[in-house]
């Protein structure tokens, strides 16, 4: 039986998550549409009916509110990556594939990662840091999900072999969102066959 200080606790974490994602969509909307340098807490506060200094408890600086922002986004692809991945069973070059293309597409026509990417309406660039050199957190999140993938479809799998390919391929779909070279097809065959000669596949499953 919950008690009432259990569900006084869950009604107060329920409307702290509110408060968040509230927040989070409105820097969203202002980053998009005017730039992150036109998003202020003060502003933002007002805009969801709430204090700045609630704003500063639940987020810390403005800094703390983009990378948090950021996250989101990167969580939400790595949903849409896992579904890929899971679409393709036991066959590493169309899972890789897959999610390649499925991830280079969607940042194409995300106009968050666009905005994080090129500083969009305000030309501010503040936000790239939080995926290039303080992008640790992406990096690990991506070898995570995508190691957990296969290990469970090979699981007597050479574990050195399946590291390198895990990280190499995770590395350099990174670099291909930041930098895009040729189309989201191209990345996607060239990274699958890097995934098979890693494991020593035949390139035939691509």
């Amino acid at each position: 039986m919950t008690s009432v200080a259990e569900l006084r606790a869950h009604i107060r974490a329920s409307g702290r998550e509110q408060l968040r994602e509230l927040a989070l969509d409105a820097a969203r909307d202002v980053a998009i549409n005017r730039g992150w340098s036109a998003v202020r807490m003060g502003a933002l506060a007002a805009a969801i009916g709430t204090s700045r200094q609630t704003l500063h408890t639940e987020f810390g600086t403005k800094d703390e509110l983009g990378k948090a922002l950021v996250m989101r986004e990167v969580s939400a692809f790595f949903d849409g990556v896992t579904a890929q991945l899971a679409s393709h069973p036991g066959d590493l070059g169309a899972a890789v594939s897959s999610a390649v293309i499925f991830t280079l597409t969607s940042a194409a026509e995300n106009p968050m990662l666009q905005t994080i990417l090129t500083g969009g309406a305000g030309g501010d660039d503040s936000l790239l840091p939080l995926l290039t050199t303080r992008g640790e957190a992406v990096l690990a999140g991506a070898v995570d999900l995508f190691a957990d993938w296969v290990a469970r479809q090979w699981p007597d799998r050479d574990d050195e072999a399946a590291r390198v390919m895990v990280e190499s391929v995770a590395r350099l779909l990174i670099s291909h969102v930041l930098l895009a070279s040729g189309t989201p097809q191209q990345a996607a065959q060239d990274l699958a066959r890097v995934a098979c000669r890693c494991m020593g596949f035949p390139d035939r499953q691509l």
